[in-house]
């Protein structure tokens, strides 16, 4: 076994849900998941979004709740991509309620704000102090939480991270024991509905989690267990998902794959998130679209600091490590990945500014290669121009 299993210059956290429910039907068995954890029948806030509500995906949930004796009240004005005062009206919700369960159905932006909520009904002030931006960690232990994904993507559900906007910025509360899922139900049936354009975009951030995971430094044993088989569901899965949307065996695949990606954050993520991030900020894109940009050329830029983990990278997806970023960059292409930035309507003049951001704002010290002014404003160029990013060295 590697050195880098079994010798840490410190103890490391894998921390993920204590519980969770798999398959066609899970979202009926919600109730009794509650009831298996412990928590007591109560008032319990349901957390959804318009579109959640328009199908019925919190049905099933809401009706097995309300066997075991939960009561139910609901919040459920979130946007695509919610911004720290959304989850800072959740939390007064959710203060005022004093609820013994917190339950988000939904994306990653529907979870994110049940967790923040959950969290900050012990816990005094806003969302913001307690992100990148603020100084505050949480100190008291959050309600209990049980989420249940409708995308395939974000990973949401096993992480103890969120992310919110905050004017214009990605602000992100990370590794806090008190943001992760008691639970997790993860019933594929919920996702069948998923246009191609998101199943696209939510997949291939589900992939970004998976192959940054493998690509950190601050890598383990269980991290690259959870990366590795995230990336061989996803590669194998998603070009089905996304040309059938009611292909179950697809769709189920890639629940998997996205909750395996949730777990491999517990590595950290690297460059790629950071450049996203700073697309993002600019261009207001889908936060997996952003990511999806990213990856083929956040591979390219540690390729030759990473030799071994693209290996097994490769290794995983199926195909030899010299090919990975090629690989990664056409799965893109065929699910309607534009091939550059150009296109999107970002100004080349921008570039510069964005390369300051991603140093000053998302600085990555857990990236195989340390992130470099001139090097990085040659890959934004390249992702700009649309150069392949196998070909892009520097």
């Amino acid at each position: 076994m590697p050195a880098r299993y079994t010798l840490y210059e410190e103890p490391r956290a894998f921390r993920t849900p204590s519980r969770v429910w798999y398959g066609a039907g899970a979202a009926a068995r919600t109730g009794a998941c509650a009831q298996e954890l412990g928590i007591p029948a109560g008032p319990t806030l349901l957390v959804t979004d318009a579109v959640v509500d328009k199908l019925g995906l919190a049905r099933e949930a809401a009706a097995g709740l309300e066997a075991a004796g939960y009561t139910l009240s609901r919040f459920s004005d979130i946007p695509g991509e919610p911004t720290a005062e959304v989850a800072d009206r959740a939390a007064a919700v959710a203060r005022q309620l004093a609820p013994v369960l917190v339950v988000g159905v939904g994306g990653g932006s529907v979870m994110d704000v049940a967790k923040l909520a959950a969290a900050l009904v012990g816990n005094p002030g806003g969302v913001m102090e307690y992100t990148n931006f603020g100084d505050k960690r949480f100190a008291r232990p959050a309600v209990p939480v049980i989420l249940m994904p409708t995308t395939a993507g974000t990973g949401a559900e096993a992480s103890p991270n969120a992310v919110v906007t905050s004017g214009h910025r990605k602000a992100f509360a990370n590794n806090y024991p008190q943001l992760l899922a008691a639970g997790a139900v993860l019933d594929p049936r919920l996702t069948a509905s998923l246009p191609p354009v998101v199943t696209a975009h939510t997949g291939l951030d589900a992939l970004s989690h998976c192959v940054e995971g493998m690509l950190s430094t601050n890598a383990t044993a269980l991290t690259d267990l959870a990366a590795t088989q995230g990336i061989g569901l996803i590669t194998r899965a998603l070009p089905r998902a996304y040309a059938a949307g009611n292909d179950a065996h697809a769709r189920a695949e890639m629940l998997l794959g996205a909750y395996l990606g949730g777990q491999s954050l517990n590595a950290g993520m690297v460059l790629g998130h950071s450049i996203a991030y700073t697309i993002a900020n600019r261009l207001h894109l889908p936060h997996g679209f952003s990511c999806a940009l990213a990856l083929p050329y956040t591979v390219a830029y540690n390729r030759d600091a990473a030799q071994e983990r693209l290996g097994k990278i490769g290794e995983a997806a199926g195909i030899d490590g010299g090919r990975v970023v090629q690989r990664i960059q056409s799965l893109g292409q065929d699910v309607g990945i534009p091939e550059a930035l150009r296109t999107l309507g970002l100004e080349r003049d921008r570039l510069p500014e964005m390369v300051t951001e991603c140093l000053e704002l998302y600085p990555r010290p857990n990236n195989p290669r340390p992130l470099e002014r001139d090097a990085l404003l040659s890959l934004y160029q390249a992702m700009w121009e649309g150069r392949p990013a196998d070909a892009w060295t520097a």
